[in-house]
């Protein structure tokens, strides 16, 4: 596995089918901008620190880590045989915070030893190294990541990434080549992340240590898989829970013995009417539902007496709506019955979804789902910086 910049991340958005993009950017609006030759003839005077954190950047857009799911990346390097304008990747917060010279940028990488990236013979676009081939980010290689990372829980919601990646690079140059913070829906750091390792081997290492303090709180570490399995058995308690829920709900209300059909139902009756005409007897109604095509409404009652008392309550009494109750054959209530408990069902399920969409509002969901190879995404993965 090619070595991979630990310096720093862009960020996830989450997709329809779980896969991750990058945002777009300003530099899309200014991929076609021509501009003069950047010459670089005599020796440019950088400081050395500046200059390996470009390198560490660069380095970082273009690695195995983040280009394969930048889809921002993948469309600019496929415009020009692998190059990118450096004017380009100056849209990109992090670059221009270290530096904002396209020549300071292009001297960087110029007189970078062993990089992954080179620069073109104007000094303004660069590229990965055409024998540095990038890999396909097909599920297969993204559970090979997800086997070398860690999940780290214990930082404080205050840190910044800058903050993360310093801590991340105390555990050397390049073991860690991704740092992955989770956040909440309004994108504050929930204190917990994922340190991508350049081997499992490394990873092991990190988390065999005895202790592992960040400003002297000890850190919470697992695996990430053992994380995620973990998230997913808690998804499929709740939802377990949640079903078990409305099933209770559903059979309190959907018991056999209280529905009464009525015919002779005119095109005027309406529900409301039904309802009146119920009342007046001092039935208690849960439902009606009227059947236009048939001239007939299914009444279903609360359950204190039972359709067979209440008919008797009434005998051979006419109404004024001239409808005629009866009591429906056994298996014809069970498919009513059912039929009206999955009505129910659907409306609570819509009631508990746009409780769930009112509460991420509030934040507490995390972006950018990662899938595992049974296709079910149990975690969603932010990447680190903005570009």
């Amino acid at each position: 596995m090619l070595p991979i910049s630990t310096y720093s991340m862009e960020p996830d958005v989450k997709t329809e089918n779980g896969t991750i993009e990058m945002e777009p950017t300003a530099a899309a609006a200014v991929t076609e901008t021509v501009e003069p030759t950047v010459k670089i003839d005599k020796p440019i005077i950088s400081e050395p620190q500046i200059d390996a954190k470009i390198v560490k950047q660069l380095e970082y857009y273009f690695s195995d880590a983040n280009l394969p799911y930048d889809k921002f990346l993948q469309n600019e390097i496929k415009t020009d045989g692998g190059w990118v304008k450096i004017s380009v990747l100056l849209t990109f917060k992090r670059l221009a915070n270290i530096s904002n010279d396209k020549v300071v940028v292009a001297s960087a990488i110029k007189n970078a030893s062993n990089s992954l990236l080179e620069t073109d013979e104007t000094n303004e676009k660069i590229r990965r190294k055409p024998d540095q081939v990038v890999p396909v980010a097909d599920q297969e290689f993204l559970n090979e990541m997800i086997e070398r990372s860690i999940y780290c829980k214990g930082f404080p919601k205050t840190a910044t990434m800058d903050d993360l990646l310093e801590f991340a690079a105390t555990f050397g140059d390049k073991n860690i080549t991704k740092v992955t913070p989770r956040r909440l829906k309004t994108k504050e750091f929930k204190g917990s992340l994922y340190f991508t390792f350049s081997t499992k081997e490394q990873a092991e290492i990190f988390l065999n240590q005895k202790s592992v303090k960040y400003n002297g709180v000890e850190l919470e570490r697992r695996w990430e898989k053992d994380f995620l399995e973990e998230k997913k058995k808690e998804y499929v308690e709740k939802i377990a829970k949640k079903d078990e829920k409305i099933k209770a709900e559903t059979e309190k209300f959907f018991k056999k013995g209280y529905l009464l059909k009525a015919d002779n139902v005119e095109e005027s009756v309406t529900v409301d009417k039904i309802k009146e005409l119920c009342s007046s007897y001092e039935w208690e109604v849960a439902f009606v539902k009227i059947v236009d095509d048939q001239k007939m409404a299914w009444i279903r009652f609360k359950p204190v007496k039972t359709a067979k008392e209440l008919l008797e309550e009434i005998g051979d009494k006419e109404n004024d709506l001239k409808i005629v109750f009866s009591i429906p054959e056994e298996e014809i209530e069970q498919t009513v019955l059912n039929e009206m408990t999955k009505e129910m069902k659907g409306v609570l399920i819509m009631k508990d979804k746009m409780k769930r969409e009112k509460n991420k509002n509030k934040g507490g969901k995390r972006y950018n789902k990662r899938k595992t190879d049974d296709g079910y995404s149990n975690s969603k993965r932010s990447k680190t910086n903005d570009k």
